[in-house]
Parts: structure tokens; sequence; C-alpha cells
């Protein structure tokens, strides 16, 4: 059948023919693939060179195609080339979509020449550095709250925050442009980090690592290196060693220096702003230092922290303290018994609810004061009643670094009882209850967070990232936060050490927000108005202009930084916050309150004027009304408050 015979070799030629042509087709396309493949494997960064010589290989291949036996009917041939041609062009339409394939919102030159581009990280660093992209800093703090506030810099807007990819499926999926931009950098900005918007940027991203640096800070550098994964950031610095040897050589940064292992709050000059609390103070004397001193403390609270906590429910419930599960808490001794007067007869003035506050006096003469004022207290005399009864002369003395001990128990109890806390110094006026805001259910931005503080505005080291006021803050009753005042509690020969329950408190907040997940959330002090204080007063008098005007949105003032109580006071009769009579200041409170029997309330009428008492005393300071004639109490570098 010499027809059938012609015809069956007819039909073997044409798909020997068709089987060269898709083998050249797919050597082609292998050659495209293996290209791409460089940016998702990273076999090779000489892409140009593999295209010439794969498809090179891919033209031989079909040049020397093996002629099928005849008995290969043409029709499965033909079944068989075409199930492999399809099975490849899924494999290569699922390979464009790895590799960012699809609608692009991002360009920075052409992806093709991205290939001949050098790439911003070598294969060394490979698995923890492949790509980095740019994006606005503003942009950044406006998507994620961190918590932190926000600090303020000239040229602010143009400052941009940096994110490193360490393996290729962090990139961003959605666009190959952006994608090899972040490997390659932007081609049309000589190969620099590329810009994007933080959702193209973060698309990516299933985990995100946050780090906090200073911005101009001379001669720092920042390593990354590929090892086991540390949430810490250790610091070395190029300072002399300080031991028992040599404890007087001078702590200054020295260039000839080696750079050495130091804790992280040490300032650039090499000062040790957090020193460690001696077991011994003179171990031959057997003078026992801040260690054993504060075991002997806490020995006292756990022996009696169970009958405590008994009293504090049983009082708590018998004078309806609590209020939406909350209590406002205060502390104070005879020293500053007069700004407790004035927190209390401006409550009143105001028409606020004060039965939901609780003071925990440290001395008899407190106590019977504030109830005296009507308010209800605790007087913890087995922990607390050892304390200084004198007024703090200065911030950080011997006084006050005592009294930081009864901010941390009186937070604790009320919190181990299940309760939130709205903690607060003596020295706050209220214009709106403060626990509205806290409590309003609408502003879901805030309540995620545990505990929630007003922004100091001390940038220093010691205080960062948080720079949290611990004169006033709102804190959640839930597990986390009762682990971190237990934790402050342990805390305590540091507290004693430093003399300062704020830097203790912020340092105790990055462990426990890094460890445990806290969430932690400072309201900024530019940005925000609710909660102004002495940072406001003695530097952004724009602000304070808005207050002593009533057009501020402000909860409360807090006249902190401010040296002592004798300024705290002339300050706050001079812008108008002053309402409590002098029968009820100093020595005149002693014998009032040695002259009667103290009932609740009683007090109130002798000690509140329901009008704020106005006085004038320094020109360069802010005031409800313009005092020319007062002096200036900083001379050097302070205008007038009212100067235009």
């Amino acid at each position: 059948m010499p027809a059938a015979s012609a015809l069956r070799r007819y039909f073997t030629i044409g798909a020997l023919l068709k089987l060269c042509t898709i083998s050249f087709f797919f050597g082609y396309r292998n050659a495209v693939y293996e290209s791409k493949k460089l940016v998702v494997d990273d076999v090779d960064d000489q892409a140009n060179t593999n295209h010439a010589s794969t498809a090179a290989a891919a033209a031989a291949a079909a040049a020397n195609c093996d002629i099928p036996s005849d008995d290969i009917h043409p029709a499965l041939l033909r079944q068989k080339v075409d199930a492999q041609v399809k099975q490849r062009l899924a494999f290569e339409e699922q390979l464009q979509i790895k590799i960012g394939g699809g609608q692009q919102h991002y360009t920075s030159g052409s992806s093709s020449s991205a290939h001949h581009k050098n790439k911003l990280f070598p294969k060394t660093v490979r698995g923890y550095a492949v790509g980095a992209l740019r994006v606005s800093r503003e942009e950044m703090l406006a998507t994620y709250d961190f918590g932190v506030p926000i600090k303020e810099i000239p040229g602010g807007d143009d400052i941009d925050a940096m994110i490193i990819y360490n393996t290729e499926t962090s990139l961003p999926t959605s666009s190959s442009e952006l994608r090899n931009s972040a490997i390659y950098g932007d081609e049309n900005n000589g190969g620099a980090i590329a810009k994007a918007s933080v959702s193209e940027a973060m698309e990516g991203c299933d985990t995100l690592n946050v780090i906090f640096t200073a911005i101009n800070f001379d001669t720092q550098c920042h390593v990354l290196i590929g090892d086991f994964e540390s949430y810490h950031i250790n610091r070395y610095l190029r300072l002399p060693i300080v031991d028992k040897s040599n404890k007087k050589q001078h702590r200054q940064v020295n260039p000839d220096l080696p750079l050495r292992h130091t804790g992280r709050i040490i300032s650039k000059d090499g000062t040790d702003t957090f020193d460690l609390p001696d077991v011994w103070d003179n171990y031959r004397r057997r003078k026992k230092g801040f260690v054993l001193q504060h075991f002997e403390r806490l020995q006292i609270f756990l022996e009696n922290v169970d009958s405590v906590l008994d009293d504090l429910r049983k009082l708590l419930k018998h004078r309806n303290v609590v209020r939406d599960n909350t209590v406002v808490v205060l502390t104070v001794n005879a020293g500053q018994s007069e700004l407790l007067s004035n927190f209390i007869c401006a409550a009143r003035s105001r028409g606020f609810d004060t039965g939901n506050i609780l003071v925990f006096p440290t001395d008899e003469e407190t106590d019977k004061l504030a109830r005296g004022l009507g308010v209800t207290t605790y007087f913890d005399e087995k922990n607390l009643g050892g304390l200084p009864s004198e007024e703090a002369v200065f911030y950080g003395d011997r006084t006050f670094a005592s009294m930081m001990f009864a901010k941390v128990l009186c937070v604790l109890y009320v919190s181990l009882l299940g309760h939130d806390v709205l903690f607060q110094d003596v020295d706050i006026v209220w214009y709106k209850d403060p626990l509205t805001y806290f409590h309003d259910k609408s502003n879901t931005a805030i309540q995620e967070f545990d505990i929630l503080f007003q922004h100091d505005g001390n940038a220093q080291p010691r205080y960062s990232p948080f720079s949290a006021n611990s004169g006033f803050y709102y804190v959640r009753a839930n597990k986390k936060t009762a682990y971190l005042f237990t934790s402050f509690l342990y805390h305590g020969a540091v507290l004693r050490k430093s003399k300062s329950h704020q830097q203790v408190l912020v340092q105790l907040l990055n462990e426990h927000s890094s460890l445990f997940g806290l969430k932690v959330k400072v309201f900024d002090s530019d940005r925000t108005d609710m909660f102004p204080g002495g940072y406001h007063y003695h530097k952004q008098w724009d602000t304070m202009h808005t207050i002593l005007s009533g057009k501020s949105n402000a909860y409360i003032f807090h006249m902190s930084w401010t040296e002592n109580k004798v300024n705290k006071i002339l300050f706050l009769r001079q812008m108008g916050e002053w309402y409590v009579h002098d029968e009820c200041i100093s020595d005149d409170v002693s014998n009032l309150i040695d002259a009667e029997e103290v009932q609740d309330g009683s007090l109130v009428e002798e000690c509140c004027s329901m009008e704020p008492i106005l006085s004038c005393h320094f020109r360069d300071k802010p005031s409800k009304i313009p005092c020319p004639d007062s002096p200036r109490l900083d001379p050097e570098y302070r205008k007038s408050f009212w100067k235009t």
C-alpha cells in the first residue's frame, strides 16, 4: 500500500518539524525563565551572558532533534506535545505571578535593565538583607501607632524611614518594578534606595521589627549581624575602663580607645545615667546598701500584702470609690499637702465628683487633711509610715527618692485588686474629667493600649523612646500591667539609686513591651493638647496662651518640670489655678487639724475657695493676666510672656 506508506511518512515529517519548532520555543522560553530566575533565586548576577548562552543551547537542541520512529501515531504525538505546551505555559504564568506580575503601582526604570545593574546587597549578606526601600517617616508613624511620642524635627517632612528585607519572600509582591527597585536600587536616581508608599513597601512583610534611632547623632553607627535573633540593642563606646583602681578617671569618649561593651543608658560624653545600687554601703561596718535595705522593705510588703489588699477591698466597696472599674490614685506626704488641697479644691470648684479618689498618705497629718477635704484615704502605716514627711527641696533629693516607693505601691495595690487606675501627682488641676477620655469606647485608637501616659518632653537617653511622665498615666487592669508593677516593686533598689521613678518605669516599659507585648501609649506633647504639663509651661508659650485663653482641648494641666513646691504654688497662682486659702497652707494647716476633731469633709469650707486666688510673681512665666511689674525668674534668656 504505497499510498498509505507515503501518507504515514508525510505525517511523520510534519510531526518532526512541529516538535523541532516547539523545542526551539521551549529553549527560548527557558532562556527567559533562567533570566527571571536570577531575581528569585540569585543564581547568577551576570544574566546578560546567560541570555545568549541559553538561547544558543536551545537552538542547538532544536537542530539535533531525533527522528521519531514510524510506529508513533501522529495524533498521540500531537496530544503529548500539546499537553507539554499547556504545562509549560501554566508554569510560566505561576512564575510570573511569583516574581511580581500584574498591575504595576510604581516605576523606577524598565525591568529588563534591572538585570544589568548591581544589587544593593551582595550574596554575603543574603538571608537578612536582600533589598531595601524608603518610606516617608510621617506616613509610617501615621500608619502604625507605635505608642511613642513623635519627635519634631526641622525639615522632618523630608526624612524617611528605611525598610530592609531579609529574604526574597518579604519583598513587595504586587509590582515587579518595585520588587526590582528594592533589589537593585532606583535606576532613575543613580541606584540609590528607592522610595515607595508604606502599603506597597510592607505588603510582603509578615513580621516587622522596629528600631528607633537618634537623628544627627555624630559618630554613631549601626551593625546588623546575621545570627540568633535578638530584640535588644547592645551598645559599645570608646570609653576608658572605670573600676575600683581608677574610680576618679574622667569618663569621656576617647576616639583613641577601642570600642567596648557598656550599658545602653550612657550619654555620648560617657556619663553613666543608670548606675546600679550597692549591696553594702560599708561592708566592714556592716552598713547595708540599697539592695539589702530594699530586701527589708520587700519582707515587710510580703508579710502584710494579704491584709492590706483585704482592707482596701472592703474600703473601696464601703466608700463606693470604684467607678466604671476605675480608681483615681494619689500619694502624698505632709510636705506636699498644700498641692493635694489645691487639686481637691480646684476639682470641687469646677463641679467634679471626687468620690472616686483614693489618697495614700504617708503620715497621719496628711491622712487627717485628706479626710477633712472629703476624699477616701488609706494609710498603709507598715509600708509607708516610715517615709519622710518633709517636702522635697529639689527633684531627686532623698525625700523625693523615698516617696517614689509609695508611688509604686499604691498603683500596685489597686491593680492587684483588678481595677483600672488613673494615677497622678498632686501638682495637677483638672479642666475636664480625664476619665471621660479614657472611658470613651468610641475612641478606638486608644482602647487597645494597656497603659497610657502624659508625655514628659525630656529627650534624655534614659527616658527613651517613650519619654513617659510617671506623674499622670492610666493603667488598664490585666495580667500584663499587674506584672509590670510587680516588677517595678522588685526594682525598688534601682529606683532609690537613680532617684527617679520615671527613669526606672520607662526602662521597664521598654522591656515589657518587647518581651510580653505590653501596649504602651505616650500622648505626643506637640501634636496632641489633651494633657499638657511643665514642658509646655516652660518651653511652648503658644500652647500656654491657648490654655490660658480657654481655647485649649486640655483635660488637665500638670505643673511638672518645676524644681520645688514654692515655685509650683507661685506658678499655679499666676495661672489662676490656685484655690486654697492661706489658713490651709504650711504650718497653719497643722494648727487647724490639731484644733478640732477632723470629720469627713469638715475642712472643705475653711480651706477651699470657689474662685481662683490670682496673683502675679514672674513676668517671664505664663500667667492668666499680664504681669509687667513682676521680676524675671530667668532673665538671661527669657522675654516677657505677654510681650509680642
